[in-house]
C-alpha cells in the first residue's frame, strides 16, 4: 500500500477526507458535574479507581488535585472541569458547581503515558464507540481538547492527554528556585 491510496479519487493529499467512512473511535466516556467528558479508551490504564482524597500539593494550579496512590503507582490527579474552564475563563474563581464536584469527585480515571496523570470525576459511563467523523474540533481552540462530539444530546469534551499536564501548569511555574541564604 502506497501512501497514497488512503486518499480519496483525484484529490491532492492535503484535501483528502482524514477519516474513512467506517473509521471508528473508542472512547471512555465521564461525567465531573455537570460537564461530560472523554478520553480515547486505548490511553486509559484499566478500570476506574475508588480511592481516597488527593493529598493536596503545596502551590499547585488549581486544576491539580493532587496525588493519589493507585494500584501501587503514585498519580497526579487533575481536575477536568478546572482544565476546560481555565481555557475558557482563565482567571475565573471556582464556581459553586466546581467546588461541589471536587467534594464529590471520588472515582480516578488513570491515564497512559510518562507523566503519571488521573483524572478526578463523578462517574465512569463506559466505552462507546463513535464514527470518526462525528468528532468535531473544539468550539474553541483550547490545549487539553481534542475534539468535541455530541452524545445522546449532550455535549462531549474529548480530552488530549498528552497535553493535559501543560494545560494544567499553563502560567504557573514549574519549579521554583531556591534561594539561598549568602552571609555578605
Amino acid at each position: 500500500m502506497s501512501e497514497h491510496e488512503d486518499t480519496e479519487a483525484g484529490a491532492p493529499p492535503s484535501q483528502a477526507s482524514p477519516h474513512t467512512p467506517d473509521e471508528t473511535r473508542e472512547l471512555l466516556l465521564m461525567r465531573a458535574g455537570a460537564h461530560a467528558f472523554a478520553v480515547c479508551a486505548d490511553e486509559t490504564d484499566g478500570e476506574a479507581q475508588q480511592c481516597s482524597k488527593p493529598t493536596p500539593l503545596p502551590h499547585a494550579p488549581r486544576a491539580v488535585l493532587g496525588v493519589v496512590c493507585v494500584r501501587g503507582r503514585m498519580r497526579t490527579v487533575l481536575d477536568p472541569l478546572a482544565l476546560v474552564n481555565a481555557q475558557v475563563e482563565p482567571d475565573a474563581p471556582r464556581d459553586e458547581e466546581t467546588r461541589r464536584g471536587e467534594e464529590t469527585q471520588r472515582l480516578f480515571v488513570t491515564l497512559r503515558g510518562d507523566e503519571q496523570l488521573a483524572l478526578a470525576v463523578e462517574r465512569v459511563e463506559g466505552i462507546v464507540r463513535v464514527p470518526a467523523e462525528a468528532l468535531a474540533p473544539p468550539l474553541q481552540p483550547a490545549r487539553p481538547l481534542r475534539a468535541t462530539l455530541e452524545h445522546e444530546g449532550t455535549r462531549v469534551h474529548v480530552l488530549d492527554p498528552s497535553q493535559l499536564f501543560d494545560a494544567a501548569m499553563q502560567g504557573t511555574e514549574r519549579r521554583r528556585p531556591r534561594t539561598v541564604n549568602r552571609e555578605p
